[in-house]
């Protein structure tokens, strides 16, 4: 203890001189929205690399259930691949990939479901294509929407947030409606706005609408569990399942829509007076 307080007498002006550079450094990122952002990229490249890191030895102990997911994929492109090379069918009826989007493989790093705002951390960020408002998608369904991106990172919106609100439609009948967590549980979510005459069995898929420049149509969004009938007889609900398993999810797909700015660039002139 005595060799602590001389040490902190002879070299308090040091002391002194580091602590007030840390306070100021810390109030100059608070208050300044440049260098907020740059506090935030710069903690996004450290936190991903340490989240990275952990994952690697996870999965060393996860190659068998990772190994079968990959062959269920490749298995499922194959798949398509054979009704693409298939000459015997008409061309417009097998034909039916949107080239507008491009896919960009990513890994998750870190993810959380059990909070009212969850956000998934991918190792894949600006270098690699990576922008805000790109849709993010599983093998299974769709998964969120990037948020915030650094360098090598991006943080992801999950549709376990509380913000979250997708464009869908139930494929039995083509009624559109929104999508949004709404429940306290990651395999659950909740449809609104869905006519009082609208009749909706259990199974009942539901699917990404057109409307969306975010999503492609027709991603798997979830399955219908249970019409929840409004008491006043308004618009109804629907409790769904979400396609995508949110505690299990590992390997995710960007999606890069080619002419997004072009479209945004339009709805911004239709706002115009």
């Amino acid at each position: 203890m005595y060799n602590l307080i001389r040490f902190i007498q002879k070299h308090h002006f040091v002391i002194l001189f580091l602590v007030l550079e840390v306070l100021c450094i810390a109030m100059l990122t608070l208050t300044q929205s440049f260098h907020r952002q740059k506090r935030i990229n710069t903690t996004n490249d450290v936190v991903g690399k340490i989240y990275e890191m952990g994952t690697d030895v996870g999965d060393y102990f996860r190659l068998g259930k990772i190994n079968q997911q990959l062959a269920e994929e490749n298995a499922m492109l194959r798949r398509e691949l054979a009704v693409v090379t298939d000459t015997t069918v008409a061309y417009q009826e097998y034909v039916n990939y949107d080239t507008i989007y491009e896919f960009i493989p990513a890994r998750v790093v870190n993810s959380t479901v059990n909070r009212p705002n969850n956000y998934i951390l991918i190792d894949k960020g600006r270098a690699d294509g990576i922008e805000k408002d790109m849709g993010v998608i599983s093998t299974e369904g769709i998964v969120g929407i990037v948020a915030d991106v650094s360098q090598h990172y991006a943080s992801v919106m999950s549709l376990l947030h509380s913000y979250s609100t997708i464009s869908v439609r139930f494929k039995s009948n083509e009624h559109l409606a929104n999508l949004h967590w709404g429940t306290s549980n990651y395999r659950y979510g909740i449809i609104d706005d869905i006519p009082t005459h609208l009749l909706l069995q259990k199974g009942d898929t539901v699917v990404t609408s057109s409307y969306s420049f975010i999503f492609p149509e027709n991603l798997m969004a979830g399955t219908v569990l249970e019409l929840i009938e409004s008491p006043s007889g308004a618009l109804n609900q629907a409790k769904i399942q979400f396609a995508t398993d949110f505690s299990t999810l590992k390997n995710v797909y960007v999606i890069h829509h080619t002419n997004k700015a072009e479209l945004d660039s339009l709805l911004v002139n239709q706002l115009k007076p």
